[in-house]
């Protein structure tokens, strides 16, 4: 087969289905993995698709979603009462004088209130405004990680904040990701954000996405980590049967609020 054979039938398969794995790929092809890379990088090259972690996305319906970031009130108003439950849910898996790490994000915002009351805890966070919201909890030893502030989610990210990382060790992550998908695992908007995001996966003993429905089959710009590294999900019962199952099937635990 040509390589102008094999672009038609990329270009058909990831346009009818909206996007496709190299190893889909490979196998409707007939021809090696290695083949597929170099094809999908030729066909974004000629602005003809999206190349994505392990594959390819249409451009037709999700380019302006792969890129947009919503700021943060935006997100705040949206699924608020969801995100209230999986707030609840989350904190019922702390223990007092754990060590626990709170991404940016609405929902672990509102996972910071429901900690209230919880004894000995050492919380970190590279959310300025997560670490003003507990600042003021006197049981509490609270860690903001210094960087640049983002202003759309408050998060400190950048070298400095990746660099004082390095010297902590936590109990819990519990990591808010703006896309949780089967394929191209946790993805979000801002490179910075993934790469902060990939160092605290690095630091904990447990990984805990907390996600409302609406995350679930999305894909961002950013890739931040496999399925793999994640132990627990918490979401909300909007969620379908088939994706819940489909994340037990991992070996995750799923816990639906």
């Amino acid at each position: 087969m040509f390589a102008e054979e094999r672009y038609v039938r990329i270009m058909e398969v990831v346009n009818r289905v909206g996007k496709a794995t190299v190893a889909e790929l490979s196998d409707a092809l007939g021809v090696s993995p290695v083949t597929v890379r170099r094809d999908l990088e030729k066909l974004e090259e000629k602005e003809l698709l999206l190349r994505t972690h392990g594959g390819a996305m249409a451009l037709h319906s999700r380019v302006s979603e792969v890129a947009h970031e919503k700021s943060f009130s935006e997100k705040e108003e949206a699924l608020a009462a969801e995100k209230e439950r999986i707030a609840e849910a989350a904190a019922k898996l702390v223990q007092d004088e754990d060590a626990v790490l709170l991404t940016a994000g609405t929902t672990n915002m509102m996972l910071a209130k429901k900690l209230a009351g919880k004894k000995g805890l050492k919380v970190v966070t590279n959310a300025a405004n997560i670490a003003v919201q507990i600042g003021h909890y006197a049981d509490f030893e609270v860690i903001l990680i210094g960087g640049k502030l983002r202003p759309k989610s408050y998060a400190l990210v950048g070298p400095l904040a990746e660099r004082a990382l390095a010297n902590i060790r936590v109990d819990k992550l519990f990591l808010g990701v703006d896309g949780f998908d089967l394929n191209e695992g946790l993805t979000t908007p801002n490179l910075s954000e993934a790469n902060m995001d990939r160092g605290m996966i690095s630091i904990a003993k447990e990984v805990i996405v907390v996600a409302d429905h609406s995350k679930f089959g999305r894909v961002f710009f950013s890739h931040v980590a496999p399925l793999s590294v994640v132990h627990t999900v918490v979401t909300d019962r909007q969620l379908d049967e088939r994706t819940c199952d489909q994340i037990r099937d991992l070996g995750i635990q799923l816990i639906v609020t």
